[in-house]
């Protein structure tokens, strides 16, 4: 039998475009699989499990040529229904409801009945693919899920086709998704943004670790084990000198002998600061961190955001927690002057002390009875520290129950939080006014981006004392200990055995200009996308022509950019597909031929495709099959197939040699 009589009967029964089974079954699973995955992790590991299993189950039935009884799937499904019931008390919302969907696309697996149940899945598949941005938003997370978006639309196109390559399918699915980009980038950059975050779902969020509003021995000391990033910073104009990077948050006042904390709050009392020199403008993006207070540096000159308010103690605080990363602009002094006057109720607080460190409070009052001035107590306190044998590190010994005495007298190891603490109660216990201050100190300058990078390892505690004539002045014990801290950073002080191993060192010449690049592409994707709210879209606009900062405008200019892009569009295909000169040559030849088997009866259809008319060729006039399969095959290739400068000429050359082959046209 010769390739016409293999061929042309599949095309006339329409078995051309059935392909293998397990193929179509593996064109599905990897997208799906793919999409599912990254839920994996918010999801019970019994829901995960019994995924795989169905998808294990339909491969392996396929494999066989077998179906699963009914009788098994609806049990299961009505099994998956309560088990996400229990697990989650609801099978709707974010969270129940991806996980219910996430269970009944397994299910499903194990009944699939055709290209329609399987176009189907894929469909949930772009859902799923969706929902997982209300998890997680970051850089990493986009471009994995732009290659789970990649494999679904390849899912769709091999549904499409008779026998798919994977080569040429994959390349078709991007094909598609860089022809629908500049319509996504004009949506995105044009469309109204809506106030608030885009995928901001409270009950998605996961608390994240760093600065509270407590201290004690060790706290701090384990935020400095976390690489995680707190803060980015950008200022405009000079870079400042590190040193002076204290990024303010929680202000303690009251000590229980174990813990610094500010119970009950402080009173709501007025602000009273005077800016010294020029002001500073920066911008932070601050990661999420659960808590009311914002890092400052600096005393602000206005509050850039609305619902907040700056308290006696210099607190920047909001009123809902931050949950969402917050991007602010501040212009402030990083001179100043805090509360010059210090009412009674606020001295009395910030002298208490509870019983207990005799030791520590006679050296206060021995210090005390030497001087009379404040600022010779602290200079006398930061001495002790300096010369006594005193060591910084991130493994201090347990201390028992007077902690002060005990870290000043007898172990003289620690770390920020311990000489904050122990400096504070040593200047209370000599008569001047003290409190802790924690937040981050420092920062590593991304030299590829000019902005500052800030971790939780950076997190830090440092002093206030008050001084007449001065208000609260701020003092850094640990400088006096470990001056490597301030000046180039915790690894620097640390001694080497406790800083990070060799292979994960931040300070790597060969790792950092790795790690820099990939945090500036982070930070990019943190602005300009996650962050691109209503205030940076009208910013943008407003710098591409004033008239488009109005919604309105906005919206015009959208729908008239849409209509272009479908023009162009409509324009490309008209000419891939007919319009051009090359098209017009591919069609003319393909109708010459049509016309010339007309006048053996098999007559023109014009809604006919080249295939259909084909397999009517095949069966109403046999005898010009092969020649007729030729010539189809021929103006596929020239006007649907990729560019080929040999596939017009053959056409053209083929249909110049037909000659419709004589004999009887068959009856319909």
């Amino acid at each position: 039998m010769n390739r016409v009589e293999t061929i042309a009967p599949a095309l006339a029964t329409g078995h051309g475009r059935k392909w293998s089974p397990l193929l179509a079954r593996l064109w599905l699973l990897l997208p799906l699989a793919m999409v599912v995955a990254p839920h994996a992790r918010h999801l019970p590991t019994w829901l995960s499990a019994a995924w795989l299993a169905c998808a294990l189950a339909s491969l392996g039935a396929v494999w066989r040529g077998r179906v699963w009884p009914a009788w098994i799937k609806l049990p299961l499904a009505l099994a998956g229904v309560l088990g996400v019931l229990l697990h989650y008390g609801t099978v709707i919302g974010p969270s129940g409801g991806v996980a219910l969907l996430v269970f009944l696309s397994g299910v499903k697996l194990l009944e699939l009945s055709g290209a329609r149940d399987r176009i189907g899945l894929l469909f949930v598949a772009c859902f799923l693919l969706v929902a997982h941005f209300l998890e997680a938003q970051s850089l990493p997370t986009a471009l994995y899920m732009a290659l789970a978006a990649l494999a679904v639309t390849a899912g769709l196109v091999a549904e499409q086709r008779a026998v798919p390559q994977p080569a040429d399918t994959v390349l078709s699915a991007g094909r598609l998704l860089l022809q629908a980009l500049p319509l996504a980038l004009l949506l995105f950059l044009l469309f109204p943004r809506l106030p608030g975050p885009l995928w901001g779902l409270p009950q998605q969020r996961v608390a994240t670790t760093g600065l509270s509003e407590r201290m004690s021995p060790g706290d701090i000391g384990q935020l400095a084990r976390s690489d995680a990033i707190a803060l980015r910073a950008e200022f405009t104009g000079a870079q400042p000198d590190g040193r002076q990077l204290y990024w303010r948050g929680p202000v303690l006042w009251d000590y229980d002998g174990r813990v610094w904390q500010t119970t009950p709050p402080s009173p709501a009392t007025g602000l009273s600061a005077i800016g010294l020199g020029t002001t500073t403008r920066y911008v932070v993006t601050l990661e999420p961190h659960q808590q009311h207070w914002l890092l400052l540096l600096g005393l602000p000159a206005r509050l850039p955001l609305v619902d907040s308010t700056l308290d006696g103690d210099l607190r920047w605080l909001t009123r809902q927690p931050v949950r969402e990363r917050l991007r602010y602009e501040v212009e402030a002094w990083l001179d100043f002057r805090l509360q010059p006057d210090l009412p009674p109720a606020q001295r009395a607080r910030a002298l208490a002390l509870p019983a207990g460190n005799p030791r520590s409070v006679a050296l206060a009052r021995q210090w005390a009875g030497q001087h009379d001035d404040g600022r010779a107590l602290v200079g006398r306190a930061l001495d002790h520290f300096h010369r006594q044998d005193f060591h910084y590190t991130l493994q201090p010994p347990l201390l028992g129950a007077d902690a002060v005495d005990a870290f000043l007298f007898d172990t003289r190891r620690g770390f920020c939080e311990h000489y904050a603490g122990a400096f504070v109660f040593l200047m209370r216990a000599a008569g001047v006014p003290a409190r802790v201050v924690t937040g981050y100190q420092g920062g590593e300058l991304n030299p590829l981006g000019g902005y500052w990078i800030v971790r939780q390892r950076d997190a830090h505690a440092w002093a206030e004392v008050w001084l007449p004539g001065q208000g609260w002045v701020r003092v850094d014990p640990t400088a006096a200990v470990a001056p490597e801290r301030i000046e180039r950073g915790i690894d620097a002080a640390l001694p080497s055995a406790e800083r990070p191993a060799p292979l994960l060192r931040l300070g790597d010449a060969w790792l950092r200009p790795v790690r820099l690049t990939w945090d500036m592409l982070n930070n990019q994707w943190n602005q300009w996308v996650l962050g691109y709210d209503q205030a940076r879209q009208r910013s943008l606009m407003q710098r591409v022509s004033p008239h488009l900062a109005d919604w309105r405008a906005m919206v015009s200019a959208l729908a008239l950019g849409g209509a272009l892009l479908l023009a162009l569009l409509a324009t490309a295909l008209w000419w891939r597909h007919g319009g051009g000169a090359r098209k017009d040559a591919a069609w003319h030849a393909y109708r010459r031929f049509r016309r010339r088997l007309a006048r053996c009866g098999v007559a023109e259809d014009a809604t006919e495709a080249p295939e259909d008319y084909l397999r009517r060729v095949v069966r109403l006039h046999p005898q010009s099959a092969k020649a007729a399969e030729s010539i189809t095959r021929a103006y596929l290739a020239a006007r649907y197939g990729r560019p080929d400068t040999r596939a017009l000429p053959r056409l053209l050359a083929e249909v110049a040699r037909f000659r419709p082959h004589p004999g009887r046209t068959r009856q319909r």
